[in-house]
């Protein structure tokens, strides 16, 4: 019984196999949503955190967009709040045309996945040159990718509330808010200036990092130039 059941197994488990991937097939896939050709000025891709809270703002001045989400299941969870939403690609060509890119003026790039972002940017500015991307970057290299296709206009998705939350935390040892929104303003404009001149080494680590010092002993040298002058005024 034995020497049957060693025989008998590998026999077992092949067909086991067969079996759950017959009853595994997955389904068709859905159907991108047919658009209505429509005017809107602005074309939302990507309907997560940050499409969604351009989204209700433009709502509220009453400007119509076109909102265009590749995940089936999150189109289906914002509709579900009354959202109208397009289920489509926004990096195909034929969607992007339905969506009416040849007479919007805005195009807003949310898109979460990096690849996917890269790809509909590239679309845009090939086929859609008068479109004014602005775009969401998930990180500095995205950034640094997104500069390299010709986007301009770009928000790294954490920084801005990361700032914010730093400003709230200066207030709350002392600070007044007058000065830690001064503070937070100079650091922001220091950072873009950082990531502008990162983006040529990007590539090489030990460039990366050198400049990261660097810029980080000329932003405290900065700070602490304007602390002394502070002292020297009340002296005075």
């Amino acid at each position: 019984m034995v020497s049957a059941s060693l025989a008998v197994t590998p026999l077992l488990v092949t067909l086991n196999d067969k079996i759950l991937k017959i009853g595994c097939r997955p389904d068709k896939p859905r159907e991108f949503d047919a658009i209505e050709s429509r005017d809107n000025p602005v074309i939302i891709a990507g309907f997560g955190r940050v499409g969604q809270v351009v989204a209700r703002i433009l709502r509220t001045q009453k400007i119509p967009f076109t909102a265009l989400e590749a995940n089936f299941e999150q189109v289906d969870f914002v509709r579900k709040y009354g959202n109208q939403i397009y289920f489509g690609d926004a990096s195909r060509l034929d969607l992007l045309h339905a969506a009416g890119a040849d007479r919007a003026k805005i195009f807003v790039l949310a898109i979460d996945d990096v690849e996917a972002s890269l790809k509909t940017a590239q679309m845009v500015k090939t086929h859609y040159p008068h479109l004014k991307i602005y775009a969401r970057s998930r990180n500095r290299m995205h950034s640094y990718q997104l500069l390299d296709l010709g986007v301009t206009v770009l928000m790294r998705e954490t920084f801005l509330s990361s700032l914010e939350l730093a400003r709230d935390v200066l207030v709350g040892l002392g600070q007044t808010t007058a000065e830690a929104d001064e503070i937070a303003r100079r650091f922001r404009i220091h950072d873009e200036q950082l990531l502008d001149r990162q983006r040529a080494v990007r590539h090489d680590e030990e460039q990366l990092i050198a400049t990261a010092r660097q810029a980080r002993d000329e932003l405290e040298r900065l700070f602490e130039q304007d602390r002394t002058a502070v002292k020297q005024e009340d002296k005075a």
